[in-house]
């Protein structure tokens, strides 16, 4: 489930397709395959099985699946060890867990960086 308790606000099942624009307000979860634009300012997740290609501008981004295209999240940008993604990445938060495969750009903007993040290269 989403964080804060939201509730599912839709899904694209293994086997289904979308092609076109999705917009939600609370949690989307794919396990299929979506083409096009997702905008929302809640959360997105895309499942192992899940495939995105497009432009998502979203809140939170967790994806397990695979993502081409590219990644505005306002919050965060978690992917899991089964995440493939090809996009260029704007979020001031990204996680990735070891065996994530990322291949693209990564902007973060230093003023939303939490006051005691350490950036690399700077001693500690």
């Amino acid at each position: 489930m989403a964080r804060g308790g939201e509730s599912l606000n839709g899904s694209v099942d293994s086997g289904c397709t979308i092609r076109g624009e999705l917009e939600f307000e609370t949690y989307f979860r794919v396990d299929g395959r979506i083409e096009g634009t997702v905008r929302s300012k809640a959360e997105l997740v895309v499942g192992e099985g899940g495939t995105v290609e497009g432009e998502l501008e979203v809140a939170r981004c967790v994806i397990g699946g695979e993502v081409r295209g590219t990644i505005r999240a306002s919050e965060q940008v978690m992917l899991h060890a089964t995440a493939k993604v090809w996009a260029d990445i704007q979020t001031p938060a990204l996680v990735m867990e070891d065996g994530a495969f990322l291949e693209g750009s990564v902007s973060m903007e230093a003023k939303t960086v939490k006051k005691n993040t350490i950036k690399a290269g700077t001693p500690s």
